[in-house]
């Protein structure tokens, strides 16, 4: 049983079409697995004001909210520091603060700061920076 010239060229097209979208499919997923991750991306929230944990010994604390909007999990880096002479620090009594593991992608910390006054006596909000460590 021989095919004809007709039926030949329609398998003919229909496998040049299947190995074009073929090589097409290959090559978003080769781009895909080139490019890199997306950046990650924190973002947090004004200060808000809160009543010290007991035995802190400070006269303010103040409470931020920081967010990972990126679309990986990472480690996040944040840095306090207050206006006008005061000092804010973690209550850990640093003023750096590190994650102990990558916070996923949709997932909040909330991170106290606590602020001494300043000579005026003020216990100005703090400000925060974060970002994923160097």
């Amino acid at each position: 049983m021989s095919s004809t010239p007709g039926a030949r060229s329609t398998l003919s097209t229909v496998l040049a079409i299947v190995l074009l979208v073929a090589l097409g499919g290959a090559a978003i997923l080769i781009a895909l697995s080139v490019r890199g991750s997306a950046p990650v991306k924190f973002v947090w929230g004004e200060a808000r004001g809160k009543a010290c944990p007991e035995g802190v010994g400070a006269p303010a604390c103040f409470e931020f909210t920081v967010t990972n909007l990126g679309s990986r999990p990472a480690d996040v880096r944040c840095v306090t520091f207050a206006p006008n002479g005061a000092r804010s620090r973690f209550l850990t009594d640093e003023v750096v603060f590190e994650s102990l593991g990558p916070i996923e992608p949709g997932l909040a910390l909330e991170l106290t700061v606590k602020v001494d006054p300043n000579a005026e006596d003020e216990a100005p909000s703090p400000s925060l920076y974060c970002s994923e460590p160097a």
